[in-house]
């Protein structure tokens, strides 16, 4: 059952299209818009149906849109979203796909401040890959995958209530949080695997590659993402992310102690706690 008339889908990438891909298999709109900033992604996405309707303006394709949908990079975020109020609706809603919270959702509010007609609610669907094109979209990629909605004392309530159904009416599991309590939860589950990952990565010397096998290929998978939005998620959550990496750093650093010292019983402990921790997670269940 179509919860919205028209949804305008802003940035139409790997989660824009996935998010478009996905209100049409349930039905959830009567409208899908995309916009674009590029011609080419706009026919790829027509292509494989992740929108009805394709614009390369703002002021179109948001006109008369009950929900807008911003996933575009996050530095570009609060300045679409200004421009999109601009032109939105009386009573519509606008959310986000953003990896930082604090950030985009401050300067949101700053900026509609005086803006009464339109309501915002900050969200973060914990779901995508390395890949980012449109053509890497999927109906699913939000089934049984966290989403993280915000909540702080300006948020409308009622708008707060949709955009939550909307999220789990796309299969994900939804939580509310402020965005300083997402912030400091994905900097230690998202941001810091990737910085992990690139520095991994960027520290192995290219001749050896030719020797890496599954091991280095899995453990690295994510610093084949984007450049470009990675640096903005690391700049717009700097904060957070160097406590993470701090805390990585002393257990890392205990591990090498222990190596070093030649002493395998702590060796064996430390490895065994962190086997534990990632067992839990992929099993339900703590390893012994």
């Amino acid at each position: 059952m179509a919860q919205f008339k028209k949804v305008a889908i802003i940035g139409v990438g790997l989660i824009g299209g996935s998010i478009g891909l996905a209100i049409k298999k349930r039905g959830l709109a009567r409208e899908v818009v995309g916009v674009f900033r590029r011609e080419s992604t706009l026919k790829r996405a027509l292509k494989c149906r992740a929108v009805d309707k394709a614009t390369m303006l703002i002021k179109c394709g948001v006109d008369g849109a009950d929900l807008i949908i911003v996933t575009s990079p996050v530095h570009s975020i609060p300045k679409i979203i200004k421009m999109a109020a601009k032109y939105a609706k009386k009573g519509a809603i606008i959310t986000d796909a953003g990896s930082t919270k604090s950030w985009i959702v401050s300067s949101v509010e700053r900026d509609l401040a005086r803006d009464h007609k339109i309501h915002f609610v900050g969200s973060h669907p914990m779901a995508g890959s390395e890949h980012t094109g449109v053509e890497f979209a999927r109906a699913d990629l939000f089934e049984k995958a966290p989403c993280i909605v915000t909540s702080r004392a300006a948020t409308d309530r009622a708008s707060l209530k949709r955009v939550k159904k909307f999220w789990s009416s796309l299969g994900a599991i939804v939580k509310v949080m402020s965005p300083a309590r997402h912030d400091k939860s994905v900097s230690l589950i998202s941001h810091l695997p990737h910085i992990v990952a690139f520095g991994l990565a960027g520290s192995v010397p290219l001749r050896e590659l030719q020797y890496a096998a599954e091991g280095f290929k899995d453990t690295t998978r994510v610093a084949s993402s984007d450049p470009e939005l990675w640096a903005d998620i690391f700049l717009t959550n700097k904060r957070e992310i160097l406590k993470a990496g701090r805390l990585f750093e002393r257990y890392y650093k205990d591990i090498l102690k222990a190596i070093s010292k030649g002493d395998h019983k702590r060796t064996v402990n430390f490895l065994k706690k962190a086997k534990s921790k990632r067992d839990a997670l992929i099993y339900g269940k703590e390893s012994h």
